[in-house]
């Protein structure tokens, strides 16, 4: 039987393993942006104190040396966490971006260098680099003076303070579920 013009080829096989890593993507993105978006909703002592508690799974997906999806959920978070509670367009997000953009490029050169620093002190050096991005954008952008750096080491402390948590809570985390295996098996 000859083959007619316009006959549908045969549908692609799918790869197993690909739509894996899509689907894992998929629950560690939906995961994040969630607790970012519940996370808006908790009172703050300070307006633009957060905990971050998003970070955790940013820190598991380090913590598995999955850096590209850890990029791509430390930014997806910002940008779907800023669009559905109405803050994709306002400083907030500019802010949050830059924060965590230069938090994952510092953890993740921390995690390759070798030094052997905790999951909490990687949180902790994360914490107070998303906090000194935003004081820098926030200088060159909203408040043109340099006594905004005067806010320094209370963005220090306060760095300390939910890095310390958040790493925590990334390590109780870790003990409950085994990610390393998960990692193995997907191939993620």
């Amino acid at each position: 039987m000859s083959k007619k013009i316009g006959d549908n080829p045969q549908p692609a096989t799918r790869n197993p393993q690909s739509a894996s890593r899509i689907s894992h993507l998929a629950f560690y993105t939906a995961f994040a942006v969630t607790i970012y978006i519940v996370e808006n909703f908790v009172p703050k002592p300070f307006p633009f104190m957060k905990l971050g508690l998003a970070n955790v799974v940013i820190l598991m997906l380090l913590y598995m040396r999955n850096y590209k999806f850890a990029i791509i959920v430390g930014l997806s978070k910002t940008f779907i966490g800023g669009f559905i509670s109405g803050t994709l367009l306002s400083p907030t997000t500019l802010l949050s971006f830059s924060g965590s953009l230069l938090s994952l490029v510092v953890m993740i050169i921390i995690i390759q260098s070798g030094i052997n620093f905790s999951l909490i002190g990687i949180s902790i050096l994360g914490a107070i680099s998303h906090n000194f991005a935003q004081i820098v954008v926030v200088r060159l952008i909203l408040i043109k003076e340099n006594s905004i750096f005067y806010l320094t080491p209370l963005l220090i402390i306060l760095g300390i303070v939910t890095g310390i948590i958040t790493g925590y809570l990334a390590v109780v985390f870790s003990r409950k579920v085994d990610f390393r295996v998960k990692y193995e098996e997907t191939g993620i």
